[in-house]
């Protein structure tokens, strides 16, 4: 009898037969995103045949330091909708399900008592920036956040190497309310603790351990404080198709894999500098999309 077959009789061979599996497993998801990609009608309320591939691209990228999807898959792929509720609802759906799975991935570094305090926070300044979103010009206000993160990158890049900020209750607190506010105004609630947490001097697993699970939270509040105050109030989901952006998530999330898979691999100074490539990216796009004209 093959000797491999008779491995995996007596169990010696489930780890790689698991792993075979997986590979397997994602291998058929891509195909299948790629022939939806494919088969998707030209007209309607997006050009999917290119959205989905930007859509794995920007999930890809941003999973590398856990953020910056929204402002990612806006860059590269807002151009293929036509119908902005569309294009809102698809990121909408790929960003929580790319925090849900970095999330799970991330479980066992997870410190709820780290947390705690920029969640508390998010909890008052949520409503505020929901509040503003509805009835001030945010496209301003998220072009202002888009400066001040290019400038903050330009002070990071500047700073004295090994200059650390101590821990603070408060200022977590106080990170966490101003995160919430960004969250309500420009759909980036990381920004603030991302830049509160890059000067800790901690490692990049802890870092990522903290503001990713409050980015889901976050987010999932954003929606019902959005929910609470009308922000919904005539939508009817029509403008997006299933199938679409079902392939659209399952793409997201081939692309938060091989993120995850390229975070795992950064020392500490690469994942740094990921980072500011991503809040500089940020930055950019919020700038471009509240410029005047």
């Amino acid at each position: 009898m093959n000797a491999r077959w008779v491995a995996l009789r007596d169990g010696r061979s489930r780890p790689e037969l698991a792993a075979a599996m997986r590979t397997l497993a994602v291998a058929l998801a891509f195909a299948a995103c790629v022939a939806v990609a494919l088969a998707a009608e030209p007209g309607g309320s997006a050009n999917w045949r290119f959205a989905i591939p930007a859509l794995f691209a920007a999930a890809a990228v941003s999973s590398v330091a856990g953020f910056a999807f929204s402002a990612l898959a806006l860059a590269v792929s807002g151009w293929c909708f036509r119908d902005p509720v569309a294009m809102v609802g698809t990121f909408l759906v790929c960003s929580l399900a790319i925090q849900v799975y970095a999330v799970i991935r991330l479980r066992a570094e997870i410190d709820p008592r780290s947390v705690a305090p920029f969640v508390l926070g998010g909890l008052a300044g949520t409503p505020l920036g929901t509040l503003m979103l509805l009835h001030l010009d945010a496209t301003r206000l998220a072009a202002f956040l888009g400066a001040m993160l290019l400038g903050w990158c330009v002070f990071m890049l500047a700073r004295r190497p090994g200059w650390t900020l101590r821990s603070s209750f408060a200022g977590d607190v106080a990170a966490g309310a101003l995160g919430g506010v960004t969250g309500g105004v420009a759909a980036f609630p990381g920004a603030v603790p991302v830049l509160l947490l890059g000067l800790r001097g901690w490692s990049k697993a802890r870092q990522r351990a903290t503001f990713q699970p409050y980015i889901l939270v976050m987010q999932v509040l954003s929606l019902a404080s959005l929910a609470a105050q009308g922000g919904f109030d005539g939508f009817d989901g029509a403008e997006l198709p299933l199938l679409p952006v079902t392939a659209a998530v399952v793409a997201a999330l081939l692309g938060a894999r091989i993120g995850m898979r390229l975070f795992a691999r950064l020392d500490e100074r690469q994942f740094a500098r990921w980072v500011l490539m991503l809040l500089a990216a940020s930055g950019a796009a919020m700038i471009v999309r509240g410029w005047p004209g």
